[in-house]
């Protein structure tokens, strides 16, 4: 499916991007990361660094399937591995992403093939279904399986990384068949929120809570444990469900689905009931009473406009406004009242 149509499914954000920015997720690349043949070695070592999510992740790797294997190895040096554990050793070789506890791994090129060719397929599909056509058969078959013998004994032997496949007879274009392929995706993306967490022991909550000094208060954030593969599997969630923007409440400090326009970066943004209480408001008032004291606070002690400015990130004209609003006797009335007086002392002389 071409970029015009999955924007027209209103699958794509202004910027053409698949993915949905979402709180403070932050993904953990090795250090070391290297081709070998079809198999992509990592190590966490030192050198290892922390990224955050960004929109055009999930635009990225959805393309990763036709691309050569260079295209890959940049792609996971930039935002990190699937981090692919083996489950048994004798063939078939079953793997599953977000390997527990690995601080070296080799991940099959298959492997990440796999997982983009069936990403690409579900936002294919579901905006197929946003104009209620089912999609292309090609699209159907990288993730599900019809009632035949021998597709879903293809399905099984394809199926080596944790995903599992789905039944569905795409034999007719009916209502009742729409919305079996609507629960279908539902149900294939929700595969990918929660299969790779099977038998683990820990690092499984999508969400952690932290203590933000800057505000001063317990704030829950998203939390994808360092893996790549839970990144991408809320992304891809988001833009199913067409929840523009998942954002945490600068005011109550809990994730939300924003609904209005997006904020600018580094601004405050509300969710509905803090903005219904008039938590926004009252935040607002007191965050420019404040930046208003310190420019005043500034000023007096003789630091120059243009820096009070700087530090402030605003206007000089603003900041000579907030000064001459503080000042109980401005310089023009000072000088209208000077004036005054000496006509007062003329009128008295005579």
């Amino acid at each position: 499916m071409s970029d015009k149509e999955l924007e027209l499914a209103g699958l794509t954000d202004d910027e053409g991007n698949l993915g949905r920015p979402v709180p403070h997720g932050h993904v953990l690349v090795p250090g070391t990361i290297e081709l070998d043949g079809e198999t992509l070695r990592w190590e966490y070592n030192r050198n290892y660094k922390t990224v955050e999510i960004s929109a055009s992740t999930l635009n990225e790797f959805v393309r990763l399937w036709r691309d050569d294997p260079t295209a890959i190895l940049k792609f996971a040096r930039k935002w990190g591995v699937l981090a692919m554990a083996r489950l048994r050793d004798e063939e078939p070789v079953f793997y599953r992403p977000c390997g527990e506890g690995m601080s070296w791994g080799a991940d099959p090129l298959v492997a990440w093939r796999y997982f983009s060719r069936r990403a690409s397929a579900v936002l294919n599909i579901a905006a197929a279904l946003r104009q209620d056509r089912l999609g292309d058969l090609g699209d159907w078959k990288a993730i599900a399986s019809d009632v035949t013998k021998e597709s879903m004994h293809d399905a099984f032997h394809r199926d080596l990384y944790g995903l599992g496949f789905n039944l569905f007879d795409r034999s007719t274009n009916g209502k009742n068949d729409l919305n079996k392929a609507r629960e279908l995706i539902a149900r294939e993306v929700q595969s990918w929120l929660s299969r790779w967490r099977a038998g683990r022991h820990r690092g499984i909550s999508d969400f952690t809570l932290i203590w933000n000094p800057s505000t001063s208060q317990w704030e829950l954030r998203i939390h994808y444990n360092g893996y790549l593969f839970a990144a991408l599997a809320l992304q891809l969630a988001l833009c199913i469900a067409g929840a523009d923007s998942l954002f945490t409440c600068s005011g109550c400090g809990v994730p939300y689905v924003r609904v209005a326009k997006r904020p600018k970066p580094g601004t405050a943004n509300y969710c509905s009931k803090c903005s219904q209480k008039g938590v926004a408001q009252r935040r607002a008032v007191a965050t420019y009473r404040s930046r208003k004291g310190e420019a005043v606070r500034l000023q007096s002690a003789g630091t120059p406009l243009s820096e009070i400015a700087l530090k402030l990130d605003t206007s000089i004209s603003r900041v000579r406004k907030w000064c001459s609003d503080h000042d109980p006797e401005p310089a023009h009335q000072r000088a209208t009242g000077s004036s005054r007086s000496k006509k007062a002392r003329g009128r008295t002389k005579r």
